[in-house]
């Protein structure tokens, strides 16, 4: 399925980032997925762990030059 979404949180602070990502994610309907580019590693962790384990999503982690690249599906 091709990516529905795309938002680069590189740039946007804690705890901004988190709650732009949530809204986007929380936007999204069933099956589709959103790739996200993020810079820190913290909030990545903050991302996956939200995610996995309160919106019915998965995640997946792809490390990058400088930065990483979460593609999160929501669950049917």
């Amino acid at each position: 399925m091709p990516t529905n979404r795309n938002i680069d949180i590189r740039d946007v602070d804690w705890p901004l980032c988190i709650l732009n990502c949530k809204k986007e994610v929380n936007q999204m309907k069933k099956g589709e997925q959103m790739q996200v580019i993020v810079k820190d590693i913290d909030v990545v962790s903050n991302l996956i762990a939200l995610f996995e384990h309160t919106l019915d999503c998965s995640i997946a982690k792809h490390r990058e030059d400088n930065h990483y690249r979460l593609v999160i599906r929501k669950r049917q």
